[in-house]
């Protein structure tokens, strides 16, 4: 089996028109090595330098990273620099061998990470029960279709019905919403397979990660063009944990490096915090996967 090479850099610059006098921050930005991805080097470099830092694991064994700035300021940046080693798969559809109209999960289940799939299947403030994602799932509902096959079909349905547009939305915006006007990027598309699927009582998580782009032939790659991605994860007994990328229609190979993740996108993203200050903030982002 080859294996791929990647260096990450990812920045997060927050500018502040006025002064910030505290700054508690949460980051979700070292990749999970249970993946089949191979960890070199990670590095968080933060400016101004936080008065405390400590890195944990959370309830889904993912790695976050606390840390505390407690003298005024007046931006914060956040450099984290990776490098690992990932499996070069080629991506193929597994058999589940269980109808969707079948499937069963016990209530107090758990994934072969000890985590209860039951955290999978509930809704949340961001993926709630809704109407609109049930008639949408409807065309696909044939009676005794495989899981994985359904889960495949809609993520495909959602690949063509639905527009990529950034910035029609923004992590604000409700779901409801995304369903009505069929335009969002990847973590709406995610959410969409998220709020359709688990009513029927198949386990989904959101997953956050980064995506190797490559610039068409004859043009250079522009430097921080990249930005992170997400896609899903479907679960059954006889497969595990399969992903699902409905933004490019293609389950997550050799190019998908994943982070980490959650029940949906706020369990998990990249970085997340509170400060006590005055004015406004603008937000830089910069990610570059290159391999080596």
């Amino acid at each position: 089996m080859s294996t791929v090479r990647y260096h990450i850099r990812h920045r997060t610059a927050y500018f502040y028109s006025g002064r910030i006098d505290l700054c508690h921050s949460l980051a979700h930005l070292r990749p999970r090595e249970d993946e089949g991805i191979e960890m070199t080097s990670h590095k968080i470099e933060v400016t101004p330098e936080p008065r405390f830092q400590r890195e944990r694991r959370d309830y889904f064994g993912n790695t976050t990273n606390y840390f505390a700035i407690q003298q005024s300021h007046e931006s914060l940046d956040v450099v984290a620099t990776t490098t690992v080693t990932k499996e070069d798969l080629t991506p193929v559809l597994p058999v589940a061998g269980v109808s969707w109209d079948k499937l069963r999960v016990p209530p107090n289940g758990k994934d072969p990470s000890g985590v209860r799939l039951l955290n999978y299947l509930l809704p949340t403030a961001t993926c709630p029960r809704l109407t609109a994602a049930a008639e949408f799932l409807k065309p696909s509902l044939i009676p005794g279709r495989d899981v994985m096959e359904l889960v495949n079909e809609v993520m495909g349905r959602v690949f063509r019905e639905f527009q990529y547009v950034p910035g029609a939305t923004d992590t604000t915006t409700p779901l409801e919403t995304v369903m009505k006007q069929r335009q969002g990027v990847c973590q709406d598309f995610a959410h969409v397979m998220i709020a359709a699927l688990r009513p029927l009582g198949i386990p989904l998580r959101y997953v956050s990660g980064y995506l190797e782009t490559i610039p068409p032939p004859g043009q250079v790659k522009l430097q921080g063009a990249d930005a992170t991605h997400a896609w899903i994860e479907a679960y059954s007994p006889t497969c595990g944990w399969i992903g699902f990328d409905p933004t490019n229609n293609r389950i997550p190979g050799g190019q998908h490096i994943k982070i980490c993740h959650g029940r949906d996108y706020f369990d998990v993203q990249p970085l997340k915090g509170i400060f006590l200050g005055n004015g406004t903030q603008d937000l830089v982002v910069q990610v570059d996967v290159e391999r080596m």
